[in-house]
């Protein structure tokens, strides 16, 4: 495993590491019934892995590819940190805990729809395999100052973030808000997005979704209830309906679009009125 060894010569020989191979089942990834076994394999470990960890760092390439270790950390209330990089971009968000008030969201909780193939029909430069150099080296930074950060605060994966008047402030070398919103090393924010085209950043927070197909309660009760059955089913599904479903991102979306046409009807009937 060269990682490992790269890991030990850059931190030296008395860290404690080990590697793993193991395949990650993904959405939109169908596997076959003499693959299962092995997956299944996968899985009892990733989450052995998982259960015995006090932090999980989220940095794998696609976005299909982050959905069953969301599902995981949550289920095993573990503290997640997740780095996205772009063209030009990057993002390092943490997910929420279990804390049942004010519950912060996770990589998919602003999506409307379940993650699916995202390799499929898409050229590279689509796909983000494609990066500038200094952009993982700044998102790895930032991902491990907010895991130091989370630790010195009592909440940990738990602590509160800064509220969204403060996520788009402007330079300041203090921090200015109450003591739950920060450790004794700063503010904790939930995400970090930031551009190295305008050489800029911003820490909005979003709350959890109730319909998010990665971190929402009926995705993680149907996860501990029937386990692989269900990563089987998500994995292997002809299309994204069965999260949705499960979610109930299919019927939130249903009552989204009545409640539009009942808008475009009562703007029409409102035209109907008298001009002035």
């Amino acid at each position: 495993h060269q990682s490992n060894a790269a890991l030990k010569q850059i931190a030296g020989p008395s860290i404690e590491s080990k590697g793993y191979v193991l395949t990650i089942p993904m959405p939109g990834h169908a596997f076959s019934e003499k693959e299962a076994e092995g997956v299944k394999n996968d899985v009892v470990l990733m989450q052995r892995l998982i259960d015995e960890s006090d932090v999980v760092f989220l940095l794998t390439d696609t976005r299909e590819s982050r959905w069953l270790p969301t599902v995981m950390a949550r289920a095993s209330n573990k503290m997640l940190i997740n780095a996205a990089l772009g063209l030009d971009s990057w993002l390092v968000m943490r997910h929420g805990g279990n804390i049942a008030d004010a519950r912060l969201g996770c990589y998919f909780c602003n999506d409307v729809v379940a993650p699916e193939n995202s390799t499929k029909n898409r050229t590279l430069d689509q796909q983000c395999t494609v990066t500038r150099p200094g952009l993982a080296a700044i998102a790895s930074s930032m991902a491990v100052e907010l895991m130091v950060s989370l630790l010195h605060h009592e909440g940990k994966q738990n602590a509160p973030a800064p509220p969204a008047a403060t996520s788009m402030s402007s330079y300041s070398p203090t921090v200015t808000t109450g003591e739950k919103e920060s450790s004794p090393l700063g503010l904790m924010p939930h995400q970090i997005r930031g551009s190295i085209v305008t050489y800029t950043m911003m820490t909005p927070t979003v709350p959890a979704f109730r319909c998010c197909t990665g971190c929402s309660d009926p995705i993680v009760n149907t996860y501990k209830e029937e386990f692989f059955d269900f990563i089987r089913k998500a994995c292997c599904h002809t299309d994204a309906s069965y999260l949705e479903d499960i979610a109930g991102l299919t019927k939130f979306r249903a009552d989204a679009a009545t409640m539009m046409e009942d808008c475009v009807d009562w703007d029409e009937a409102d035209s109907d009125g008298d001009e002035f």
